[in-house]
Parts: structure tokens; C-alpha cells; sequence
């Protein structure tokens, strides 16, 4: 008569604990990997929505006005040459008083200006865009949209001939031959601080 062999209580025991402590460790990882991955995508879109905002600021700078609008002459004063407002005029009353105002080329209108605004309300940072105009008076800005949320701090330095760059606190520049802007926000990971420098020699 043959002995049928097979697996103690025991043996099944042990092996289903083996079971239990592998598919926890591999549980642990893929966690663990899931979570990363969100991290760094969160991470990224985070990354890619300040670019957005830093190129968008580069290009209406870069566009400010190289051409000049017919301005109505007042009264009695046909003997000066109309004078164009500044392209590019920058405010900072601290570090949420931030405010820059550019006057650029229209991209879908040849030969026309528009007014673009950015600035600092609480914690976000706003653009705005008028509506573009072949001559003046060009029409302010509206409430612009929220390009830039949980903005803690907004420094601006401009730069000045033979002084390198000088904090702008409390004062107007207009067309200032450099602009470094340093914005920092509150992230996830913690404060994170960005720096953009603009060259406006012409």
C-alpha cells in the first residue's frame, strides 16, 4: 500500500504567512511608486505653468512699442511734437504692490498697440490685455485673468548705468534698461523662489 504524501498544517501555514509578507512588501512599492509618480507629475505641471507665465511675460516684454501711434496734439500746444507714452513702466509700493504696464504690438493686427498689464492681488498674480487700437488713446486693461496662484513675495530691481541693479521699493520706473523680477510661492515641497531677468536696451 503506498503513502500518500502532502503538506503539513504547519507548512501551510508558514507558506501562506510567506504569501502575506511578500504581497505586502510589493504593495509598500507600487505604493511607494504611485506616490512619486504624483509627486513628480504635480511636480511638472507645476514646473510647466510657470514657464507659461515666465514666456508670456518674456514676449509681451520683448513686443513692447518700437512703432509710434498718431497722438492728438492739445490745445495750444502745436509747436510740441506728441510725446508716446512709455513702453514698459514698472511699479513696486512693496512686495504685493507689484505692477507692470507694457505697451506692445498687436500680433493679429499689423501696426496697432495694445495695453497688457500684470500685477499683484493677495497671493496671485494677474495678466490683462486691452484691446488693440492703430492709435491713441489705447483703452486701459480690464480685470485680467489669474495666471499664477499661491504668490507669497515679489521683489523687482531695475537697472541703472554705472550702479548695476537697485531695488525698486516704493517707486515708478518707466522703460528701465533692465528688470529682474523674483517671485516666490508656496508649494507643496515648500518655498520655492524664481528669478527672471528681462534686457529692454533698444
Amino acid at each position: 500500500m503506498k503513502t500518500q504524501h502532502g503538506f503539513t498544517l504547519i507548512e501551510v501555514m508558514v507558506a501562506i504567512l510567506l504569501m502575506a509578507v511578500v504581497s505586502l512588501i510589493a504593495w509598500r512599492g507600487l505604493d511607494s511608486v504611485t506616490r512619486a509618480d504624483s509627486h513628480l507629475q504635480a511636480s511638472s505641471e507645476q514646473s510647466d505653468g510657470l514657464l507659461r507665465v515666465l514666456n508670456q511675460l518674456q514676449r509681451d516684454v520683448d513686443m513692447r512699442a518700437g512703432v509710434e501711434l498718431s497722438e492728438p496734439r492739445k490745445v495750444g500746444a502745436e509747436d510740441e511734437a506728441p510725446t508716446a507714452p512709455p513702453a514698459v513702466t514698472v511699479r513696486s509700493s512693496d512686495s504685493k504692490g507689484f505692477r507692470l504696464d507694457i505697451i506692445r504690438s498687436a500680433a493679429d493686427q499689423p501696426g496697432a498697440l495694445q495695453r497688457v498689464r500684470w500685477w499683484v492681488k493677495g497671493d496671485t498674480l494677474y495678466r490683462a490685455v486691452a484691446e488693440a487700437r492703430s492709435r491713441y488713446p489705447l483703452p486701459a486693461p480690464g480685470n485680467g485673468v489669474a495666471v499664477l496662484s499661491e504668490v507669497s513675495d515679489v521683489q523687482v530691481r531695475v537697472w541703472e548705468v554705472d550702479k548695476g541693479w537697485r531695488q525698486l521699493s516704493g517707486n515708478r520706473r518707466e522703460d528701465p534698461l533692465g528688470l529682474e523680477i523674483s517671485l516666490s510661492r508656496q508649494t507643496a515641497q515648500g518655498v520655492e523662489r524664481y528669478r527672471q531677468v528681462i534686457g529692454l536696451l533698444q
